[in-house]
C-alpha cells in the first residue's frame, strides 16, 4: 500500500516532465534528510512555471531521487497580471518579507528598482529567488512571480507598456488606487524610504503613468508593496 505525504509537503522542481522530475539539492536535501520521506509516498511538486505533479518516491538515491507514476496537470496564468517595481529596503529583512508577502498575495512580476533616495543598491538574486520559492511551496501555487533584475528607476519607467501604470507618491493628492484598478494588467512603482523625488514624479508622469494614493497613513515600502497587492489582488477576486 502507498503511502501519502501529509497535506502541507509542497515541493518545488526545476524540471518536470512526464518521464523525470529534477530537484535542486535544497528540495532533495529537504525530502531525504530533513523531512525523510520515504519509498512508495506520493508528493505534490510545481515547477513555478504552471505545471503541478503528483508522483511517487520510487527510489533516493545518493544525489537524486527517482520518482514513478508521475501525473502533470497545468494550471493556466492569470490574465489578471501585477507588476511591482520597489525599491529595495535598507534592511534587507524588509525586502524579503515583502517578497513572500507578494507571493503568497499573487503578484505576478517584481522589480526592485535603484532610486535618487535609495539606501540599498545590491541584492542577493539567489537568496531572493529560494523566498519566493518558499513562499510558492507555502501558499500552494503553481505559478512563482518573475524576478527581474536590479535596474535604475529611469532605465525602467522608459519600457513598459502595462496599460494601468501608477506610481505611490507622497507629495500629491491623488486617486485611490483601488479607483484607478486597469481590468487586467496593472503596475505599480513603489519608493524607497525616502519617498521618490519630484523629478522622478515627474519623470514617471511623462511616461504615462498616473499618480495614486495607497491611503491616508505614510506607509513603509514594504508595507506599501503589499497593499498595492492586496488592493489590486481583491479587485480582481
Amino acid at each position: 500500500m502507498q503511502k501519502r505525504a501529509t497535506q502541507e509537503y509542497y515541493f518545488y522542481a526545476d524540471k518536470i516532465s512526464p518521464n523525470e522530475i529534477i530537484l535542486g539539492k535544497d528540495e532533495f536535501h529537504h525530502i531525504s534528510k530533513v523531512l525523510k520521506i520515504s519509498t512508495g509516498t506520493t508528493i505534490t511538486l510545481t515547477d513555478g512555471r504552471g505545471i503541478i505533479a503528483t508522483a511517487n518516491v520510487q527510489s533516493i538515491e545518493k544525489r537524486h531521487i527517482e520518482f514513478s507514476n508521475i501525473n502533470i496537470e497545468r494550471i493556466p496564468e492569470s490574465l489578471n497580471k501585477l507588476h511591482i517595481a520597489i525599491a529595495p529596503t535598507k534592511n534587507i529583512s524588509r525586502f524579503e518579507w515583502f517578497l513572500e508577502k507578494a507571493t503568497e498575495i499573487g503578484v505576478s512580476e517584481i522589480t526592485p528598482i535603484i532610486c535618487s533616495h535609495s539606501e540599498r543598491k545590491q541584492l542577493r538574486a539567489d537568496r531572493l529567488e529560494k523566498i519566493l520559492i518558499a513562499a510558492t511551496k507555502q501558499s500552494k501555487k503553481a505559478w512563482k512571480p518573475i524576478l527581474n533584475p536590479l535596474i535604475s528607476f529611469n532605465e525602467f519607467i522608459t519600457g513598459q507598456n502595462i496599460s494601468g501604470r501608477y506610481i505611490a507618491y507622497l507629495g500629491a493628492k491623488s486617486a485611490h488606487l483601488k479607483n484607478l484598478i486597469h481590468a487586467k494588467e496593472n503596475l505599480v512603482l513603489v519608493g524607497p524610504e525616502g519617498g521618490f523625488s519630484e523629478t522622478e514624479h515627474q519623470d514617471a508622469l511623462k511616461q504615462g503613468y498616473k499618480t495614486v494614493s495607497l491611503g491616508s497613513n505614510r506607509l513603509r515600502t514594504e508595507t506599501a508593496g503589499v497593499v498595492s497587492a492586496t488592493i489590486v489582488a481583491m479587485h480582481h477576486e
